[in-house]
C-alpha cells in the first residue's frame, strides 16, 4: 500500500485526494497533505471525513510519503522536485512549468532512483509527439485561447503595459517560446511546457496566446511537422464543475496517469 502525500489542496488536489479514496484504494492511501492555506486543508478534511490523513509541512510530507503529488504552483514544483529526487521518491507534477526552473535537473535525475510523472493536461497528441521524437521533429507550435478573466492576474500584464480592460475582442497578446510563455503565464500555459518536454524542448517550442472577453472555454491547437508527417490536434476544454478556471480534461488527465502508474496494463505511448 503506497502512502501518498499531496502538496496543494485546491481544486485538482482535492479531486485527486477523493479519487485515491474511491478509485485507487487497493493500491494507495492518502496519508499526508500540505498547503500554505490552512483553510484549504480543513475544506478537504470535511470532504473526506473517513480519510484520516495528516496535515504536515512539505519537508515532512516528502520524507514520509512513498509517492508525492504536487498541485500547488510553479514555484512549489520548483522547490519540491529537487527534494523529492534527492530522497529517491517518485513525484507527479501538475505545475509542469516548475520543471523548467529546477537547476541541474539532469544531474539530479542521474543520481536519483526517483521519477517525475507529467500528465498530458488539457491537450491532445502528447503520445504522438513522444513517438515523433524517435525520428526528426522540424516544428512544434501550440496556440492557446483563454478567457480574459482567467489571465487577468498573469505577470504578462504587469510587464507588457497592456491592461486587461483594453482587450475588447479576440487578440493575440503573446508570441514566444515555452520558457518565455511560462514566465508570463505561470498558471495558464503549463500545457505548453508539457508539450516542450515531450518534443523539442522549451526554447524551440513556439507558443501563441490569444484572449478575449468573449471566450468561454480554454482552447488549444497543436501543430507538429517532422519526418513522420504532419499532425494537428485541437481541444476545446469545458471547465470542471469544481472550479471554472480549471479544465475538466486537465483533472481527468491527472487521474488517468495515476491509473497508468498503479495498473498493470500500461496503455498509450
Amino acid at each position: 500500500m503506497i502512502q501518498i502525500g499531496i502538496i496543494g489542496c485546491g481544486t485538482i488536489g482535492s479531486v485527486l485526494a477523493k479519487t485515491i479514496q474511491t478509485k485507487f484504494s487497493r493500491f494507495a492511501r492518502l496519508s499526508y497533505v500540505s498547503d500554505i492555506n490552512p483553510a484549504q486543508i480543513e475544506k478537504l478534511r470535511k470532504k473526506l471525513k473517513s480519510v484520516p490523513f495528516r496535515s504536515v509541512s512539505t519537508p515532512e510530507l516528502i520524507k514520509k510519503s512513498g509517492f508525492v503529488i504536487e498541485t500547488a504552483s510553479v514555484k512549489a514544483a520548483e522547490e519540491v522536485i529537487p527534494k523529492v529526487l534527492r530522497q529517491g521518491k517518485d513525484v507527479l507534477i501538475l505545475s509542469v512549468g516548475g520543471i523548467l526552473k529546477v537547476k541541474n535537473l539532469d544531474r539530479l535525475l542521474a543520481k536519483s532512483s526517483g521519477h517525475i510523472y507529467v500528465p498530458s493536461g488539457g491537450i491532445a497528441g502528447v503520445d504522438a509527439v513522444l513517438a515523433a521524437r524517435m525520428g526528426q521533429i522540424k516544428r512544434v507550435q501550440i496556440t492557446t485561447r483563454k478567457p480574459l478573466r482567467s489571465l487577468e492576474n498573469a505577470p504578462f500584464f504587469l510587464e507588457s503595459g497592456l491592461r486587461p480592460e483594453q482587450i475588447k475582442k479576440p487578440t493575440l497578446i503573446f508570441q514566444g517560446n515555452a520558457a518565455e510563455a511560462i514566465d508570463n503565464f505561470p498558471e495558464n500555459v503549463n500545457v505548453a511546457v508539457t508539450l516542450s518536454l515531450a518534443g523539442v524542448g522549451a526554447r524551440k517550442t513556439r507558443v501563441r496566446v490569444f484572449t478575449s472577453p468573449t471566450y468561454r472555454h480554454n482552447m488549444h491547437e497543436i501543430q507538429i511537422e517532422g519526418s513522420f508527417g504532419r499532425m494537428i490536434s485541437q481541444v476545446m476544454n469545458l471547465p470542471s464543475r469544481e472550479n471554472p478556471k480549471t479544465s475538466a480534461l486537465a483533472i481527468a488527465s491527472a487521474i488517468a496517469i495515476l491509473e497508468k502508474i498503479f495498473k498493470r496494463i500500461k496503455i498509450g505511448t
